[in-house]
């Protein structure tokens, strides 16, 4: 036998060796390309499918809003926004790369936004999914730089959108309000009913209170994206959902009685104006001054923007015709008035002690606007010539609960429940409520001269004071105010509410008498300033003491006296007396409305009154 060869041997055993890797190795290529095509080859199709195809909203434009007569009041036009769409989960890198310093700051750059702002809007985009708006209607500069650069900044891209468009610009601002785009913890709120990021909500106005009907149905489309996340076709294996438009809305507001009060408000710093139909509450115009351009929210606001336009001082975003809340000053004494004559307290020829341009009651003299007096009046003169002497008399013997009832039939010191968000309840106080404030049986009874010339701690906003004109206008009929008069298309018109008022019950002389004295306040009283010819105008003026500055210039008229169609209220903020300020604006409304022909060419402005024959009190 011969002894066996070492270096042979030894051969032999590495050559096993590496055939038993290597078997070793094609076995588990096999065994992973198996995995790869059997047990894990839908999970990988998934994934292939998700990066090579894409779902795209396509953005639903929200339902225009016209007036009464087919103006359109607000409407969509075509936006380029610059969005961020998030990669997918597995494009773990490159979602990095859209955080990192350098990314965000050339987008930030880019698209002119504050780089905090863009990092959080990425961020939640990649946690939501969702595409983040980083630019709304960007200019055709930034357009361009964008796309020139998109190809090194992933997830950027250029779409094309509608945006909410207010085609008169401030007109009808506060009424319409404005549509904003979505914040995130809305979102979380939200998302159930379908809203994305980057959505338009209605945040102010018309917008706000009918959101979910003027809000459409988004469409969607699949698209195919190359390995940047770019579009590159439209997926044609499926057809695309085609976006449905919202319900658009007819507003009962008129366009040219809205024009009309907008110019007679124009040199206005701070104040409001509501003309409203008599007959069923529709609301034909309303405007609040300072106002605002809705449209600076379609197209996105910067921080210092927003800030000047939601914090103090003028406030322009406050709708003072249904917020702001003021003394009534004498515009109230037709609510007194209408109390003591069905009380019975006084008839229309009641005179009283004589007014010698005050009146003294617990010790304390109660001067009238009139320094030098009215002399002896009955009742209806009394309202005619604004006395406040007659109206204090007429406090006491009256009594709280009867004055507080007859203002609460009219309206006063409640919600009207018009269809507009944010509406101020104004106040009406009770016995009960000066009881809890200064305790029981402590009222002092002085309190009741003020509170009979509409003063003390009277307050109500604009729209009341014209829901109490619309209820002696109408004697004593309730009405609603209301916005809406119907909703265009498939959807249906909000079921009209009933009055939030009983309306006032009254014999028809007491309904004479007050009607009869606040025509001859028009006619030869202190409001001569709102006179139309050949137009039966009947009305008060009111002058509102304010603590905090000037007096306030009220005024509420009817129109045609005989069978109102329309009626109108004005507060004027730090301006004087309501005959020389707040009427004149009321007649040249009236003018534009029953005389259109001798206004049509000309603007509508509120002109120096004549100090001669009108008079310069309340």
């Amino acid at each position: 036998m011969y002894p066996s060869n070492p270096a042979k041997h030894s051969k032999e055993s590495r050559f096993q060796t590496f055939a038993l890797v290597a078997l070793a190795g094609f076995g588990s290529v096999g065994f992973g390309l198996l995995r790869l095509q059997i047990a894990d080859h839908e999970e990988y199709r998934r994934l292939a499918q998700e990066n090579r195809v894409r779902l795209e909203v396509l953005r639903a434009p929200r339902g225009a809003i016209f007036d009464r007569n087919g103006t359109l009041l607000a409407d969509n036009a075509p936006s380029f926004n610059i969005v961020f769409r998030p990669m997918p989960a597995e494009s773990i890198a490159r979602v990095r790369t859209t955080i990192a310093p350098e990314w965000l700051a050339r987008v930030s750059g880019l698209v002119e936004q504050d780089t905090a702002a863009v990092r959080e809007w990425v961020r939640f985009a990649n946690r939501s999914g969702q595409t983040a708006v980083l630019r709304r209607n960007a200019p055709f500069s930034i357009l361009a730089a964008v796309e020139e650069t998109r190809g090194e900044l992933p997830g950027l891209e250029v779409v094309v959108e509608p945006m909410r468009r207010y085609p008169h610009g401030t007109l009808g601002a506060h009424l319409l309000g404005y549509a904003g785009e979505i914040n995130e913890a809305e979102l979380t709120e939200r998302k159930e009913r379908g809203y994305r990021s980057g959505d338009l909500i209605g945040r102010t106005g018309v917008e706000r209170t009918y959101e979910e009907m003027l809000r459409g149905q988004d469409g969607a489309e699949f698209v195919v994206v190359n390995a940047m996340g770019k579009r590159v076709s439209t997926l044609t294996e499926g057809p695309p959902r085609p976006p449905v438009p919202g319900h658009d809305l007819v507003l009962t507001v008129d366009f040219k009685v809205q024009q009309a009060l907008e110019e007679v408000m124009a040199d206005v710093d701070r104040g409001a104006a509501v003309a409203l139909d008599p007959r069923d509450g529709a609301i034909l115009g309303a405007v609040s001054r300072p106002a605002f351009d809705p449209n600076e929210f379609s197209r996105g606001l910067s921080l210092v923007r927003w800030r000047e336009l939601s914090g103090g001082g003028a406030n322009p975003l406050l709708n003072r015709a249904i917020q702001g809340v003021y003394p009534p000053g004498s515009t109230f004494k037709m609510v007194t008035m209408l109390a003591a004559l069905r009380a019975g307290v006084a008839r229309p020829e009641t005179r009283l002690h004589s007014c010698g341009g005050s009146y003294y009651f617990g010790g304390r003299s109660f001067g009238c606007w009139k320094r030098t007096g009215h002399g002896s009046l009955d009742f209806v003169a009394a309202i005619q010539h604004s006395c406040d002497v007659y109206f204090y008399q007429i406090g006491p013997r009256l009594g709280l609960p009867r004055l507080e009832a007859a203002a609460r039939e009219l309206g006063l010191g409640e919600r009207t429940g018009i269809d507009l968000p944010g509406e101020a309840k104004g106040l009406i106080p009770s016995e009960a409520w000066y009881a809890k404030r200064w305790g029981a049986g402590r009222m002092p009874k002085g309190l009741l001269l003020n509170l009979a010339i509409g003063q003390g701690e009277l307050l109500a906003t604009p729209l009341q004071l014209a829901l109490m004109a619309a209820g002696v206008a109408s004697g004593g009929q309730p009405v609603r105010p209301h916005v809406v008069l119907r909703v265009q298309g498939d959807g249906e018109a909000p079921a009209q509410e009933k009055p939030v008022q009983a309306g006032a019950n009254a014999d028809p002389s007491s309904w004479r008498a007050l009607h009869e004295g606040l025509e001859l306040v028009v006619a030869q009283g202190t409001g001569t300033a709102s006179r139309v010819q050949g137009v039966r105008v009947a009305g008060k003026t009111g002058t509102a003491q304010n603590p905090h500055g000037d007096d306030h210039a009220l005024f509420v008229c009817y129109a045609p006296a005989e069978k109102p169609t329309i009626v109108l209220a004005f507060v004027i903020e730090n301006s004087g007396h309501g005959g020389s300020v707040a009427a004149p604006r009321a007649g040249q409304v009236l003018k534009r409305v029953f005389l259109p022909d001798s206004v049509a060419l000309h603007p509508i402005v509120a002109a120096p009154v004549d100090t001669t024959e009108v008079a310069r009190g309340d």
